[in-house]
């Protein structure tokens, strides 16, 4: 799953989602309507996703993103990669691509 947030981040539904543990009992689900049967509060809609990749342009909010993800004990979420880019010579901007799975 890739993900290009705003410079603000993650939306916070998305990223509690993410934060959630994955269920290995719950089935594989390509759409919706595949675990419609369940209550809604008990799906974990990116229960599938195993690998995120990150890209940020606002490290403000990746720090806030990944303290989250990464400190949060039964999401499973190990940082692999970090890298930054710079795109735009002689500016103090710098694009991250960040690497983690579970």
């Amino acid at each position: 799953w890739s993900e290009t947030p705003p410079r603000g981040g993650l939306d916070e539904p998305v990223l509690q989602q993410l934060c959630l543990p994955r269920n290995s009992k719950q089935p594989y689900a390509e759409k919706a309507s595949m675990v419609s049967h369940l209550p809604r509060h008990t799906v974990n809609w990116t229960n599938d996703v195993r690998t995120l990749i990150y890209v940020s342009c606002g490290f403000d909010a990746l720090a806030r993103d990944l303290d989250q993800l990464l400190t949060s004990s039964s999401s499973g979420w190990k940082l692999e990669s970090a890298t930054g880019y710079v795109l735009f010579p002689g500016s103090n901007h710098v694009e991250t691509v960040v690497v983690i799975r579970r």
